[in-house]
C-alpha cells in the first residue's frame, strides 16, 4: 500500500496538470479573442493607376494559359496584374490597373479593369 506523502503528492501533481490545462486553454481563448477583434477593424481601400501592359506573366507550364499580365504603372513599379474580362491585353498598351491594399499585413492585389482609352470615352 502507497504511503500518504506519495498519495498526496501524486495528488498535487495532477491537480497543478489540470490548473495548467485550464490557464493554456484561457490563453489560447483570449488570443482567439483577441485575432478576431483585429480582424474586424481590416479596412479595404482600392485606386485606379494607369499603367502599360509588358508581357504576359511567365508560367512554368507553357500550354496553361495565365490569366495574369506584367504591367508598368506609372509610379515606376512593375507589378503582376490579374485580368477581369476575357480581352486580349497587347504588350504596350495603356490600362488602368484597380490596386486593392489592406492594413492588415500591408497585401496588395493588382487587376486590371480595361484599356486607358476606354475610361477617356465614358
Amino acid at each position: 500500500m502507497r504511503s500518504y506523502r506519495e498519495i498526496a503528492s501524486f495528488l498535487l501533481i495532477r491537480r497543478q496538470l489540470a490548473l495548467g490545462w485550464k490557464i493554456g486553454f484561457l490563453i489560447v481563448c483570449g488570443a482567439l479573442l483577441y485575432g478576431s477583434l483585429t480582424l474586424t477593424h481590416v479596412r479595404l481601400r482600392s485606386s485606379d493607376i494607369l499603367g502599360t501592359v509588358i508581357s504576359r506573366s511567365s508560367s512554368d507550364k507553357e500550354e496553361n494559359v495565365s490569366n495574369e499580365l506584367l504591367v508598368k504603372l506609372d509610379t515606376g513599379e512593375t507589378v503582376r496584374a490579374g485580368t477581369l474580362s476575357k480581352h486580349e491585353f497587347l504588350p504596350g498598351r495603356r490600362v488602368v490597373v484597380k490596386e486593392t491594399t489592406t492594413n492588415f499585413f500591408g497585401m496588395r492585389k493588382y487587376e486590371i479593369k480595361s484599356y486607358a482609352s476606354e475610361i477617356n470615352r465614358q
